[in-house]
């Protein structure tokens, strides 16, 4: 059976025919939102898990705000440092409307990373603002002929970044620097904002943008690469339901038309700003903790209808012979795009399907027995991956490795206690289900969304530490596992077994310890060789 299959994510055992023009029936996953909402007076607030102000959109009252500044009740409302003032980066209509995005600047250096984006109708009256700031600062700049001084630790932070070859480095601006608003996903990351230095890494085969302390230029704050840029287009199909695979794509020209393309005003369609939104937490995700680099080239597809190569998605889908509302997401390799029902366009949902996209063009993993289910596994662990480190309001201690929290439909599967939901948590332990010859939809193409349960538990037991089957594991982080199932996910075989997959963990540790990848080390493959004892995978 071919490897390149529709993937989808189960909700319970029972099936779902396949309709006459192979629309797959893919089940429900997880409804979530990336942050808590509240009132404050008329107006309606969103918060980060932190606690910082993420979007404000105002109640019945509208304020006359215009685009052509940002006014000091609206910076007070988010908590912006009372010296700051905003500086208009961009400007474009939005229907009859305008929509301006400006930057934070506090005592004439940018706060990297910092936005607050204004869309109003065309009387200037505030439609929805949406909010990154430093809430103050800490420290101050060295003299400014330091600036000047550090070309020699600009050439250090070259060599800590990349072994490129001819790689060179230029301190390029002095920036304020407040993880928070750089995209820190602990909810305790600060929100003050202290000197840096930005600093521009160049190689003829790729380039950084790193930013250093400007009182330790030792200690570096962040670290991303320039060449990576993401294309998102996401479309309303509007409860149309498909009848045929053309149904289902999204673009110019298409029976799904878009409402939100990347840098566009956010759409009226909640679901269709959560997928734009978690499109990109992958994305980021994928960029910052694994070598896979630029997901919009690697995954996404250029339907030559004027968008370019993008991440595409329908929302809002229906399928012809299934109820609409349709509670489902699913990725189409055929299509090479996600497809989502309504209410079910989550970040474990988009992580999960859009690493099946990854998982087809890095090794083909077949969909069908043991490589089905760790196909599956997968996914469920770099889109829980994903899902614990983008901030979002309900990733709290409790919502740990599970999947579907938030949603209507309730948790579905629990990487941390697999046998909950009727997963095996050990190789051909308790609830393993049979491999097949013939794997069928109807017997879950030899247990793929089952079988999952042994690798996630595996995958748990590396991050977060635990004991199973006599055997304890020391934890060793996200950072450090991601990169370790990364390189495995190079090495895989489209065949693989769970024996193969242990044996690609192994050898993905030992290479990142060779390569100095995450500051990976001999410790940590032991605990690599104890999870995988742990689960019986040796």
């Amino acid at each position: 059976m071919s490897a390149r299959r529709n993937r989808h994510v189960r909700v319970a055992m029972a099936t779902c025919a396949t309709s006459a023009v192979a629309l797959i029936a893919a089940s429900p996953l997880a409804l979530a939102a990336p942050g808590s909402g509240s009132s404050n007076g008329t107006d309606k607030i969103t918060y980060a898990a932190g606690g910082a102000v993420r979007s404000i959109t105002p109640g019945d009252s509208r304020p006359t705000v215009g685009n052509a500044a940002v006014s000091k009740e609206l910076a007070a409302k988010f908590n912006s440092d009372k010296s700051a003032q905003f500086r208009k980066v961009r400007g474009q209509a939005l229907g009859s409307g305008s929509v301006a995005r400006f930057q934070q600047v506090i005592g004439g250096h940018v706060v990297f990373g910092s936005s607050i984006t204004n869309a109003v109708d065309k009387q200037g009256k505030l439609i929805q603002s949406m909010g990154n700031v430093a809430t103050g600062t800490t420290g101050a700049f060295p003299a400014a002929q330091t600036l000047q001084k550090n070309s020699a630790a600009a050439q250090r932070t070259a060599k800590s970044v990349t072994e490129a070859k001819g790689a060179t480095a230029k301190v390029v601006d002095t920036v304020w620097f407040a993880p928070s608003v750089a995209g820190a996903a602990s909810a305790s990351a600060r929100t003050e904002a202290e000197p840096a230095y930005q600093i521009s890494v160049s190689a003829p085969s790729e380039g950084w943008k790193v930013i250093v302390s400007a009182n330790d230029t030792t200690r570096i704050l962040a670290a991303t690469p320039t060449q990576y840029e993401i294309n998102r287009a996401v479309c309303d199909a509007n409860r149309y339901q498909a009848i045929v695979v053309s149904d289902l794509r999204c673009g110019k020209g298409f029976r799904n038309t878009l409402t939100r393309s990347e840098g566009s005003a956010p759409s009226s369609v909640v679901d269709a700003n959560s997928v734009y939104t978690f499109f990109g937490d992958t994305s980021s995700f994928y960029a910052r903790n694994t070598a896979a680099g630029d997901l919009t080239a690697l995954i996404g597809v250029d339907y030559r209808d004027g968008v370019g190569k993008a991440l595409r998605a329908s929302v809002r889908q229906c399928i012809s012979g299934e109820a609409c509302p349709y509670a489902n997401a699913f990725w189409r390799d055929d299509i090479s795009a996600m497809v989502y029902g309504e209410g079910v366009s989550t970040d474990d949902v988009t992580g999960h399907e859009m690493t099946h996209g990854v998982t087809s063009n890095t090794n083909g993993l077949a969909y069908e027995n043991e490589a089905g289910a760790i196909n599956e596994s997968m996914s469920d662990i770099f889109g829980e991956f994903m899902d614990l480190g983008n901030g979002s309001a309900d990733d709290t201690a409790a919502n740990r490795w599970k999947i579907g929290e938030g949603s209507s439909l309730g948790v579905i599967r629990d990487m941390k206690t697999p046998t909950s939901h009727q997963q095996p948590d050990t190789y051909k332990g308790t609830y393993w289900q049979p491999t097949t010859t013939n794997p069928t939809e109807n017997n879950d193409y030899g247990g793929v969304h089952t079988n999952s349960g042994v690798g996630n538990k595996a995958a748990q037991l590396l991050v977060d530490g635990g004991s199973l089957n006599g055997t304890t594991v020391t934890g060793i982080g996200i950072g450090k596992a991601s990169q370790i199932y990364w390189t495995a996910q190079t090495m895989l075989t489209s065949n693989a077994t769970y024996s193969s997959l242990g044996t690609a963990l192994k050898q993905a540790c030992s290479a990142n310890v060779t390569n100095g990848v995450a500051g990976t080390t001999s410790a940590d493959c032991t605990q690599v060789a104890n999870a995988l004892r742990a689960v019986k995978v040796a």
